[in-house]
């Protein structure tokens, strides 16, 4: 067994197909289809069966899939280790993040990881989610995570926010010297759609869960132009304080909720030295992970 070989069943896991991977491998079928073979010969075991037009892995596929999965970042991270051990830390570092964190948070971190590592290579990708990306491999941290209970990848918290309640300036609750949970109910409530936040207010404010919701977003601006229009209230992470916009009030009201924030990572997958030095600097800033992350 050798890593080309590893390398070609890799691709035909990807693909599902001998013919596709060798046309991403820019190779031909045939050399593919050797090698699959050499590979079946060696391990004593059928890597595939065929389902219609594709091929699906066999128990045993699936197995030397995860190996080779490690064996072959291993593999790939060595010439960036080896560099790192006088100091040449370099490569990429593929990066994930939400819409907050992709603004506050990411750019400070890449500024002072690129000034202490001139030669790491950062991609920032940002959308909702990136966990498949962590699993397969494309991706090596996802920034913004809001709680995170499965046991594939690991969730390390960075930090914890207030959340705290936004009216109109036009809004009753605005106006009213005290708020109280029967006024919240006779109000509209527009919701936070992402479950660690509208969870944590639901435990800590269950009387909200009556409210008839106009609204329910993922985006924290968008809840925030909602309420801009005077069409209800919402609570939001204090974060945004900095950035509210004209026409909306912060009334003077304790909600007891806070949320964690953190990053995940694949620890199935060799940690490559850009990532390690991108783990170290949140470790410095943060005051996390724990010593044992690396």
């Amino acid at each position: 067994m050798n890593f080309i070989q590893l390398e070609y069943f890799r691709k035909v896991m990807e693909c599902g197909s001998v013919t596709e991977a060798a046309r991403r491998l820019f190779i031909t079928q045939p050399a593919v289809s050797k090698q699959l073979r050499l590979l079946e010969k060696e391990l004593n075991c059928r890597l595939f069966r065929r389902s219609g037009n594709r091929l699906v892995p066999t128990p045993a596929g699936e197995f030397l899939h995860q190996r080779a999965d490690a064996l072959l970042g291993a593999f790939h991270n060595l010439p960036a280790e080896l560099r790192s051990f006088v100091g040449d830390i370099s490569g990429p570092l593929r990066i994930g993040c939400g819409p907050y964190t992709s603004g506050a948070v990411v750019p400070e971190l890449i500024t002072e990881l690129m000034r202490r590592h001139p030669r790491i290579e950062p991609s920032v990708q940002e959308r909702d989610s990136f966990l498949e990306d962590l699993r397969d491999g494309s991706l090596d941290i996802m920034f913004g995570v809001q709680g995170y209970e499965s046991g594939h990848l690991l969730y390390v918290p960075m930090y914890r926010n207030r959340l705290i309640l936004i009216c109109s300036v036009l809004s009753p609750i605005a106006q009213c010297r005290e708020i109280t949970p029967e006024l919240l109910t006779a109000e509209p409530f527009l919701a936070h759609s992402y479950d660690s936040i509208r969870s944590t207010i639901f435990r800590k404010m269950p009387y909200l869960e009556k409210n008839r919701f106009r609204i329910e977003s993922r985006y924290t601006t968008t809840l925030i132009s909602y309420v801009q229009r005077n069409l209800g209230f919402s609570i939001i992470p204090d974060y945004y304080l900095g950035s509210l916009p004209p026409g909306i009030a912060v009334p003077p009201f304790d909600t007891g909720c806070e949320v964690e924030t953190g990053f995940l990572v694949n620890p199935a997958r060799p940690f490559s030295p850009p990532l390690r030095a991108m783990i170290t600097l949140v470790r410095e800033k943060y005051g996390c992970p724990p010593d044992n992350m690396e």
